[in-house]
């Protein structure tokens, strides 16, 4: 079983508990990545994204945006991690392996098969002794 976390929210607290600033960090962040609709309307980019969370100011980013665009994935964390922000990973995923590690069964089945040799002998060669 293996779990992996989806999203990352990067709050606007540091390490040291103190609000980072300014206050519209989160929007410019994201503005980066943001665009205009057909009704000339600025809409934020599905992969990073301001909040409030608890009443803190924050980024909700997806993992997916690593594969799509490295470089403002790369940008986001380093921002993060350069202004020591508190980073939560979210959207936990449990992935379950399909088949079981083959060794694992090959090694216990071979320890019994010798543990029962090892016991079969010993009672034989008690019998030869006596």
């Amino acid at each position: 079983m293996k779990t992996k976390h989806e999203e990352l929210l990067i709050l606007g607290i540091t390490i040291e508990g103190r609000p980072f600033r300014p206050s519209d960090w989160s929007e410019r962040l994201c503005g980066a990545l943001a665009t205009y609709n057909c009704n000339g309307r600025w809409e934020y980019s599905e992969y990073a994204q301001p909040v409030i969370y608890e009443g803190k100011t924050g980024i909700h980013v997806k993992n997916s945006l690593k594969d799509i665009n490295p470089v403002m994935y790369q940008f986001i964390m380093d921002f993060a991690c350069h202004n020591h922000l508190k980073i939560i990973p979210t959207g936990e995923v449990i992935y379950l392996e399909e088949f079981p590690e083959v060794t694992e069964v090959a090694w216990s089945v071979r320890r019994l098969t010798l543990a029962l040799l090892l016991h079969q002998w010993k009672i034989r060669f008690k019998k030869i002794v006596y």
